[in-house]
């Protein structure tokens, strides 16, 4: 939305119509700002319109360029982004030394909500220069505007940046909630950025988290550090992901106001970091509940609920219970083909081959790795790597029935303990969803 609009002082001569219509054009602006902060953007436009047309009426110009300027605002604020543009430009002469921040910030609230992302970023730039630090808090939003008008530019090095000020002004103002939030965005768009700085990701993310204990907001907080956690697994620092992750599942026990589907997340999210720390008997439950509750939610969270139990049945693996694995794969075979994922079914049927061979199931695990080198080759993957991969796994099953004949080798521990089994877009493979 615009900046706010401006109201200024008139001074009203009682018996003329000079003050009189001085008075109903304050009136009318005080009424216009009244419903714009009631986020009554309609009523406001009304209010501004009329008073505009009054203050044609009156010998000062400062007077109209004022109505303009609230105009203009309320143009804007009601999706007229053009009609609010040439408003301002119009205000410009009488009115632009005393509020040149606001005007600058309008300015670019029109071009951004033209898509005009450039043009847009110029101007929030020249507000966020112009609040200076009197008007922190009008800087801190601008700053917020202009990151992410540099995020749609695709500039997302300089977003992060941008976003990274707008917390440190929006904390200096203690507005914790706002501070938190942006520094949530700074380290999302650090991660985005090309050869990003992972100092600092580990410093937003850090700042994120001490500003969270700040914040009494329990639902906005749970999905902070939930969010947190993600960007934490996805630098791979699992221990802090999986703190964080516990955070949000203890306010979502706590308060009882979240709902199955968000509390859902929170358990896929921790059991898949209990995965990623090789924490298997501890992720069981959290992978068990989280696919119950995605079932319980119907058909619309299939793919959630196969990812869940592709999870669960990997746990199983890695603890050796191999039927309960071969089980719960089978499952999430099911449920990635009743969602349409055929790159899922594939990591599936990968699994599969790898259980089947720690069992010394070699003919059924040659199967299964046929069956997912099939389904790899007619999905949308790029990448040639899990074919090459799958036809390495083959040629190992080759040499273990080889073995096996010879009475070399009974069951494949090693093959299952190596680091690409352990690694999270392999083996193991927990993905985290995306958000609450």
């Amino acid at each position: 939305m615009a900046s706010s609009p401006v109201s200024g002082p008139t001074e009203a001569q009682p018996g003329s119509q000079t003050a009189s219509l001085k008075t109903e054009t304050q009136r009318l602006l005080k009424a216009g700002i009244n419903f714009f902060n009631a986020n009554q953007d309609g009523w406001a436009l009304a209010m501004f319109k009329k008073a505009y047309l009054l203050s044609g009426r009156l010998p000062e110009s400062p007077s109209q360029a004022r109505c303009l300027f609230n105009l203009g605002a309320a143009y804007i604020a009601t999706g007229k982004p053009s009609k609010g543009l040439r408003c301002l430009w119009k205000s410009r002469g009488a009115v632009a030394q005393e509020e040149d921040g606001d005007f600058y910030f309008n300015v670019a609230a029109a071009y951004d909500c033209l898509r005009e992302y450039a043009k847009a970023a110029d101007f929030y730039r020249k507000a966020v220069h112009e609040y200076g630090t009197d008007q922190t808090r009008s800087a801190a939003e601008a700053l917020t505007k202009l990151a992410y008008c540099l995020v749609s530019t695709g500039d997302t090095a300089r977003a992060a940046q941008t976003f990274r000020q707008a917390g440190r002004a929006y904390q200096r103002v203690q507005l914790l909630e706002d501070a938190a939030m942006a520094m949530r965005e700074a380290a999302n768009y650090f991660l985005r950025s090309p050869n990003y700085s992972q100092d600092d990701v580990l410093e937003t993310l850090e700042a994120c988290g001490q500003l969270c204990t700040g914040i009494a907001n329990q639902e906005l907080l749970g999905k902070l550090y939930n969010d947190l956690g993600l960007h934490y697994a996805e630098i791979r620092r699992f221990e802090q992901a999986e703190r964080h992750f516990d955070a949000a599942l203890e306010l979502c026990d706590r308060r009882g106001n979240f709902s199955i589907q968000k509390r859902a997340v929170l358990l896929q999210n921790l059991g898949a970091t209990c995965n990623a720390l090789e924490q298997f008997a501890r992720s069981l439950r959290f992978h068990s509940e989280a696919a119950d509750m995605y079932g319980a939610l119907g058909e619309g969270q299939r793919a959630a609920q196969a990812q869940c139990i592709y999870n669960l049945a990997t746990a199983h693996r890695q603890l050796k219970n191999y039927n309960m694995a071969e089980f719960y794969y089978q499952q999430a075979q099911k449920a990635f083909a009743e969602a349409g994922d055929s790159d899922g079914e594939a990591r599936v049927c990968e699994e599969l081959g790898t259980t089947h061979l720690c069992q010394g199931h070699f003919d059924q695990a040659i199967r299964d790795y046929t069956h997912a080198l099939g389904l790899f080759e007619k999905s949308k993957e790029i990448s040639d790597g899990p074919q090459e991969r799958i036809r390495e796994k083959m040629a190992d099953v080759e040499n273990h029935r080889a073995n096996a004949s010879q009475g070399h080798v009974s069951h494949s521990d090693g093959f299952l303990d190596s680091d690409a089994d352990v690694r999270m877009g392999a083996g193991v493979a927990s993905r985290f969803p995306n958000d609450l």
